[in-house]
């Protein structure tokens, strides 16, 4: 009978999405503008910012320059990610997305929304990895032999040969599995605001890798810094330069998409 393969918890992924109230209040404070700029409740999207030292807590909302904003859609482009995280000051990253439903009665995500989780969790993967466990990897026809005194005929032997400094008569490889995460917060002119986390796994040695998307509660850190009345003339200029309604642009800049 073979034995259970062994596994040892290294670490965990983030199971809540933490997110102070500034972050909060400026994600709000962007919908409002852009209906007031624009006197509908187009979709828009942004990034969700933290810091390198706690990249599980959203401490801040940035805007890209949207590529389109319609009433029901929008689209997330790798290239924003990279322009926006060039922006960043240092200690600074991009640990997920939020976009607005505007006026929508849909309060979830939609089948776009999942491509961009994908995208979003795809460009942020390395900076924020952690080890999350190791695992033996089980493997049919292992050799273990001493490094010194092997044949090369010996390695015809096995799917994968394992040369010690000594005499070893069983070996167990394990390798070690990252975990990689990113938010996904989608709000509402309503006031509501749902989210979650989405991740991946992957083996350093095998390459299996595993995604998840799943539901997760959202908790508002205290304490509560507001936006000042300079940050909101700050935020309505620059939802006016990045947010794009279609017919808002010229027809030269039109063609040109």
């Amino acid at each position: 009978m073979r034995s259970a393969l062994l596994e040892v918890p290294l670490g965990s992924l983030p199971d809540c999405v933490h997110m102070t109230g500034y972050a909060r209040d400026k994600a709000f404070a962007v919908s409002a503008v852009v209906r007031e700029l624009f006197g509908e409740s187009y979709e828009w999207y942004g990034l969700t910012l933290g810091e390198e030292a706690r990249p599980e807590v959203i401490t801040d909302i940035g805007l890209p320059r949207n590529a389109a904003n319609l009433l029901q859609y929008t689209r997330l482009e790798t290239g924003d990610l990279l322009a926006f995280q060039e922006e960043l000051g240092a200690g600074r990253l991009i640990n997920g997305w939020i976009h607005s439903h505007g006026d929508l009665q849909y309060h979830g995500f939609s089948p776009v929304d999942e491509a961009n989780h994908r995208t979003v969790l795809e460009y942020v993967a390395l900076r924020v990895r952690r080890p999350v466990v190791k695992r033996e990897i089980r493997i049919e026809g292992l050799t273990v032999l001493e490094d010194t005194v092997w044949d090369p005929e010996q390695l015809k032997e096995g799917q994968v040969t394992v040369l010690t400094d000594g005499p070893a008569r069983r070996a167990r490889i394990l390798e070690t599995v990252y975990g990689s995460f990113c938010f996904a917060v989608v709000i509402g002119d309503g006031g509501w605001m749902q989210s979650r986390i989405v991740t991946k796994r992957r083996g350093i040695l095998t390459g299996l890798t595993l995604y998840g998307n799943t539901e997760a509660p959202l908790e508002v850190l205290e304490p509560m810094r507001e936006l000042t009345a300079l940050e909101r003339d700050n935020l309505r200029q620059e939802v006016q330069r990045k947010i794009r309604p279609a017919g808002s642009d010229p027809p030269e800049h039109l063609e040109r998409l």
